[in-house]
């Protein structure tokens, strides 16, 4: 297959996440994503996973585990330079569609123990110096942005918004 360069857009705006009880003190961390994987990221690469709206945050958060404790935050992008999979041009300039964007990467990857082809994409993307991408939801009718650089030099910026400071600062609740 021919590595086409993937067209990109910047973006600019809020975005919002879930997080698990045991990582709401580091809401900037990729940590859990590189644990074993995610949809757009193989294992070893951490990544920030947001969504355009909070009902899609919930959605995503919920796949596979159903109602359980979590903590909405919102972030600010302040610059990304992404691939937009909302859009058609993207999706045909690098050969991707529906099937390959909606794969049932946790059977390929943790049953089958093969590559998804979404993270042979993330793969490619990233070699390509993509901060990320941003995609349909496969749980919502909203859109996900996940980034796999960000708050270093030449990639996103993303702040989390705790004006309260109603975060937890460490893990400490979390040793017991």
């Amino acid at each position: 297959m021919t590595l086409k360069r993937a067209p990109t857009i910047s973006v600019a705006r809020r975005y919002w996440r879930m997080l698990a009880p045991k990582w709401a003190h580091d809401p900037l961390s990729g940590d859990g994503a590189a644990a074993r994987g995610g949809r757009f990221n193989p294992p070893s690469v951490p990544a920030l996973y947001m969504s355009e709206d909070f009902a899609t945050a919930v959605a995503e958060y919920e796949q596979d585990l159903g109602i359980r404790p979590g903590t909405l935050c919102a972030y600010e992008v302040a610059s990304a330079r992404i691939a937009d999979f909302g859009d058609a041009r993207t999706l045909a300039a690098l050969g991707v569609n529906a099937a390959l964007l909606n794969n049932p990467w946790k059977q390929i990857a943790f049953v089958e123990k093969r590559e998804p082809p979404t993270w042979s994409l993330a793969t490619r993307l990233i070699a390509q110096d993509m901060a990320g991408i941003r995609v349909p939801s496969a749980q919502a009718t909203g859109f996900n942005l996940i980034l796999w650089r960000w708050n270093a030099e030449g990639a996103a910026k993303v702040a989390a918004l705790d004006p309260l400071r109603d975060l937890p600062v460490d893990q400490s609740s979390w040793t017991r």
